[in-house]
């Protein structure tokens, strides 16, 4: 059950529904929040800026500093999204603050997202973070995180999603993630698309920022069945860190979180040892996440065609028997799209539906010209169905994979009781 005021955030509507800087701006000022005061690093991207938030915090908390972490979407409960220390913001706590904003919250019109960075961000200094992750909810240019001058600039995996909001072609796409750069301040890239890279250079360059690329060349890693061991150079010393981060992604992920992290050592005090050592322990809720042994179940939040095609080499990669993917969307996404590649899985399909607003409702799932005609695919009402359908059909060597929207994977979990 959510509270009431964590509902009364939700019925202002998404984020992406009213782009734009200045109702948080207003807001801020209208409720004496200094954002200035706070200490950040901004991360955008398609694919890979929760887990490259994840990392770079992680890190950081390790090496003793004081580190608040603003994600999205959440899984299970809406307080993920806020955390200190990896702990996370209190019921109490959040109805306090949804109460102190709501006055400004009406009276800027503001949208469920600006509410919520606007709450992350006096939580923060409120708390007297040492610095703040701060990941965008959409886009970049127009994101209301986007406020911030931060340490650090870091511009994940860019792939089609949101077109609505951010434009049909991945030029206009990495425009509108271009737009975190700001004047002098440093921005890590890490991406495989020429055409974005050279959009997201330009910017760069009319700002004076600093581009940087991280080298893949001077990492090494080897695959191990906990995930990858890698061989790097931090602080001037030679470390090597066994990374339990299942997904080959994953590596870039970690890569391009180093990168960032060395670009601000000169500001923040970071140990080699205790950094080697953290990248050791680090988990990321919702990527290739095993939550059983037995039936083998992994959750993964991919939602759109990078995303999934990753998701489809990892599970062919593991599984010597069956796949079996249970899936759901939404439904102001390009669904026929993301179907259409999810019928081309080898796998044993059970495609459902969150209960959300947003989700897309499995009568239209079952509709849709690819997953109609797909002979492997049945159509279950809720995740729990789709699971315990899964498990009936599961056999030793078997992957139950749960993917395709954060909602799915949250009501399963849920329903499952896990923590």
């Amino acid at each position: 059950m959510i509270s009431k005021e964590v509902q009364y955030l939700f019925d202002r509507g998404m984020f992406g529904m009213k782009l734009g800087l200045s109702n948080i701006i207003n807001l801020l000022e209208h409720t004496g929040i200094d954002h200035e005061k706070l200490r950040t690093v901004h991360i955008a991207g398609t694919n890979g800026k929760g887990s490259v938030a994840n990392i770079i915090a992680q890190v950081l908390i390790a090496n003793g500093h004081r580190t608040g972490l603003f994600t999205s979407p959440h899984l299970q409960r809406f307080n993920e999204r806020i955390k200190i220390n990896n702990i996370e913001i209190t019921d109490e706590k959040l109805s306090e603050y949804i109460n102190f904003f709501k006055e400004g919250i009406e009276k800027f019109n503001c949208t469920f997202f600006e509410a919520n960075t606007a709450i992350a961000l006096k939580y923060f200094i409120d708390s007297k973070a040492d610095i703040a992750v701060i990941e965008t909810g959409l886009g970049g240019r127009l994101d209301s995180t986007n406020i911030l001058t931060p340490l650090v600039s870091v511009i994940t995996g860019i792939d089609f999603d949101h077109q609505k909001q951010l434009g049909t072609s991945i030029v206009q796409i990495a425009g509108e993630k271009a737009g975190i750069i700001k004047p002098g301040i440093p921005v890590v890239l890490s991406l495989r698309r020429k055409s974005a890279e050279k959009t997201i250079s330009r910017t760069a360059k009319r700002n004076w920022a600093k581009l940087i690329i991280p080298d893949r060349k001077k990492y090494k890693y080897t695959e191990t069945r906990e995930g990858l061991s890698l061989d790097f150079n931090f602080g001037g010393k030679e470390l090597s860190s066994e990374i339990k981060l299942k997904g080959r992604y994953q590596r870039d992920n970690i890569i391009t979180a180093l990168t960032a992290l060395k670009t601000i050592s000169r500001t923040l005090s970071l140990d080699p040892e205790k950094t080697a050592s953290a990248l050791s322990g680090i988990k990321v809720r919702g990527r290739m996440e095993v939550i059983s042994d037995d039936p083998y179940t992994v959750i993964d939040a991919a939602h759109n065609a990078e995303g999934l095609l990753m998701l489809k080499s990892e599970l062919e990669k593991q599984a010597s028997g069956t796949v079996h993917l249970i899936f759901g969307t939404v439904k102001d996404k390009d669904y026929e799209k993301i179907i259409k590649l999810v019928s081309s899985f080898k796998a044993k399909k059970y495609y459902s539906q969150a209960d959300n607003k947003r989700a897309l409702d499995i009568e239209t799932i079952k509709n849709s010209k690819y997953a109609s005609g797909d002979r492997n695919a049945e159509f279950c009402e809720t995740p729990l169905k789709a699971y315990e359908q899964a498990v009936k059909n599961y056999r030793k060597g078997d992957v139950i994979a749960v993917s395709g929207s954060h909602f799915l994977i949250g009501d399963l979990l849920n329903s499952l009781k896990y923590e």
